[in-house]
């Protein structure tokens, strides 16, 4: 205690606790009581985890058989890996399951190293239900979990037999006040029966031709250049050192390495495309539902409440169709480093359908935006990119653009705005430019960034910034950034 507090009197009883601490309550896990009975995961989970690893297996057993034409090894290694993965699947699955106690879900798991992870349903952002292709063969089904404030799918429970799991999803959004609508089964869709429709479509469905077009023409730029690039340089080199030559080194040193990514990008394309079929997007209440998938199906769901960014990419061929394709930031995927796990709210769309999207996600959000360039001055900076940057103070959001194979536009509410930064380095500060940074609400990795402003314009940016950020999260309740 300092000395300005004044004397303490020992003889003076202290004064009385207060009955409770003020502001709320701490969430103090607890655990169910011992004995209780655990809800199991399906017996075929094991199985389906280690899909991958069989697949490697059965690859290796083929090519020894087809090399060394001995049956009997095949079948020898086919037997003891039945066996063995029999055996491990009945061990596995006496220590996982899960139990809803109160408003917690746990999960138990593990057999050598075992698990307890506590999920507190007053947090829960998300219940997503996806199944695997190899799920649905067997009629099974995984439910993603989505904690706020968490690092992405915080939990998994798979594999339940998907009325099952349909059901638990529906339990534990109950639980967690945050209702919402039952995704569709496959079976409803091709009976006869009286189905409840369900909330109409915010948008047309999107086509297989449409969504098979615009992959192909986003993925052609990078795949033609990468194409001409190797064609050139092959035949520049061949003339000059001789063809045979030149093709072994440049193959081994080269060439495999590029096919190799070549390949992978082709096979992420066609990922791409199979994820996004059959794409169906609604409005339930708070919440925006997300159906997609061909192969892998999955039921999505995106809080409005928690939306922190919308994003817009244009890639360079769609341009002349006017399509865009509209990705959804939320608090929780937010804090993920990597892009991929953003939510596509429209694979692709003309500026009809990405404007109703985009009013859904963010209220009164516009889908067109006149950005400010930067100066000229900065045109040698970004000479490709300098027409297609930008940025923008709208009404209800700041706005930056940027790209050049494919061009973003970034729209921020400001009551998500956390942080402004003003960063000027040496060649800038030699130009008189800055650069203005906004971090939304637990944002790694996902920031605005208005690149390369007049000083003068960048400082009064960051202010008028600030100021709006906090009017607008001051309106909220409760208070997310």
């Amino acid at each position: 205690m300092s000395a300005e507090a004044g004397p303490v009197h020992g003889d003076e009883p202290a004064p009385p606790l207060a009955p409770e601490p003020y502001g709320p309550m701490p969430h103090a896990p607890s655990a169910p009581p011992e004995g209780m009975q655990r809800q199991r995961l399906h017996p075929l989970t094991p199985l389906l985890e280690s899909v991958r690893f069989l697949t490697a297996v059965a690859a290796a057993v083929g090519i020894q058989m087809f090399t060394s034409r001995n049956f009997l090894f095949a079948i020898y290694a086919a037997l003891a890996a039945a066996v063995v993965g029999g055996i491990a699947s009945l061990i596995a699955l006496q220590y996982r399951g899960f139990v809803i106690w109160g408003r917690e879900l746990h999960i138990y798991g593990g057999v050598f190293t075992r698990s307890h992870r506590t999920v507190p349903l007053d947090r829960l952002q998300s219940v997503d239900l996806v199944r695997p292709l190899q799920a649905r063969v067997f009629g099974l089904a995984q439910l993603n979990i989505e904690v706020a404030g968490g690092d992405g799918t915080d939990a998994k429970l798979a594999y339940l037999k998907h009325d099952r799991a349909v059901e638990l999803r529906a339990e534990l959004l109950s639980i967690a006040g945050r209702p919402g609508a039952q995704p569709r089964t496959e079976t409803a869709e091709d009976s006869t029966e009286d189905v409840p429709a369900g909330p109409e479509p915010l948008v047309p469905t999107v086509t297989v031709r449409k969504l098979a077009l615009a992959s192909l023409l986003e993925a052609l730029p990078v795949q033609l250049t990468a194409l001409l690039l190797f064609g050139t340089a092959f035949a520049v080199t061949g003339s000059i050192f001789g063809f045979t030559k030149v093709a072994t080194a440049l193959w081994f040193g080269f060439f495999a390495p590029a096919l190799f990514g070549y390949l992978q990008s082709t096979v992420s394309t066609v990922n791409r495309f199979l994820r996004n079929c059959r794409f169906r997007i609604t409005r339930d209440g708070g919440n925006l539902l997300i159906e997609r998938g061909l192969t892998d199906t999955s039921h999505e769901t995106v809080p409005v409440d928690r939306v922190t960014a919308v994003c817009f990419d244009e890639p360079i061929l769609w341009r002349r169709k006017n399509w865009r394709r509209v990705e959804v930031w939320t608090a929780a995927v937010s804090q993920q480093i990597s892009v991929l796990k953003s939510t596509t709210a429209l694979p692709v769309g003309g500026p009809a359908e990405v404007a109703k999207v985009a009013a859904e996600a963010l209220p009164e959000l516009p889908a067109t935006f006149a950005v400010q360039r930067p100066p000229r001055r900065a045109r040698w900076r970004m000479p490709l990119r300098w027409k297609r940057t930008g940025a923008l103070l709208d009404e209800k959001a700041f706005v930056v653009r940027h790209g050049w194979w494919v061009n973003t536009y970034v729209a921020l509410p400001y009551a998500r705005i956390q942080s402004v930064q003003v960063v000027q380095g040496r060649i800038q500060r030699l130009q008189g430019l800055a650069t203005v940074h906004a971090m939304s609400a637990g944002s790694v990795g996902h920031t605005a960034k208005a690149a390369h402003r007049d000083v003068e314009e960048a400082v009064a940016m960051a202010a008028e910034l600030r100021r709006r950020a906090d009017a607008a999260a001051a309106l909220e309740a409760p208070r997310l950034s």
